[in-house]
């Protein structure tokens, strides 16, 4: 039994260090979550804690910003949490979830 365990935590984290992704697994779906770096060809970047991961889109990603979402939201800067099942042969999203665009620029109107 020990062995057992042993061999999952091993897995998971070579499966971390693979992706270089922060990811979190719940459930039988691993949790990628960062920032919108782009997206082309059906493939979503995301900048993650240790680095870009590239995640396919299909038709039947499921995006939502509080309701349901079109490709367009996903604009660079956007924070993500993309769902993606856990042992695919692909690393392709079962749902997007987005959430705002960080600031990075501050514009001032400085005429009054």
């Amino acid at each position: 039994m020990k062995n057992n365990k042993r061999r999952g935590v091993v897995a998971g984290t070579v499966i971390a260090a693979v992706f270089g992704v922060q990811t979190f697994a719940h459930g039988g779906i691993n949790h990628v979550m960062g920032a919108v770096v782009k997206v082309e060809n059906n493939v979503l970047t995301v900048k993650a804690a240790k680095g870009d991961v590239d995640v396919k889109l299909t038709g039947k990603t499921e995006l939502t910003q509080g309701k349901k979402a079109e490709i367009a939201e996903l604009k660079p800067s956007a924070r993500v949490i993309v769902d993606v099942p856990e042992g695919g042969k692909d690393f392709t999203a079962h749902m997007v979830k987005i959430g705002v665009v960080a600031a990075t620029d501050h514009v001032h109107d400085t005429h009054r």
